[in-house]
């Protein structure tokens, strides 16, 4: 049985199209510690993820920390804490290097954006 082209390429087309997608959280995803100044923590520990949006109210003490663990766009992403909510306030850079851990030494962040 002779198999036609256009059955081929409708295959082909078929297989293409099941192929999930990649998760947009994987684009950008940083850790931040509420109870630790050295990334060490366990629990205290709250996700910063690409798919979450630019900007993302979550509280921080100044005596927590964060890192960036997966970075697809260090050219274009870098995380910086706010003082406010909204990515609002004064900015606490934490950067774009893949785990480098960096202490908030007393400044109490809102809210975070990349």
């Amino acid at each position: 049985m002779r198999t036609s082209l256009a059955a081929i390429i409708s295959g082909l087309a078929a297989l293409a199209a099941s192929v999930p997608q990649g998760d947009p959280s994987a684009v950008f995803y940083a850790e931040l510690f509420s109870t630790v100044a050295d990334c060490s923590a366990t629990s205290g520990v709250h996700a910063f993820l690409y798919s979450r949006g630019e900007c993302q109210n979550t509280a921080i003490p100044g005596t927590g920390s964060a890192r960036v663990r997966y970075n697809d766009q260090p050219d274009a992403l870098s995380l910086t804490g706010w003082t406010g909510a909204d990515c609002t306030g004064d900015s606490v850079p934490i950067g774009t290097t893949i785990g480098l851990c960096v202490a908030l030494n007393g400044t109490s962040v809102a809210s975070w954006s990349y």
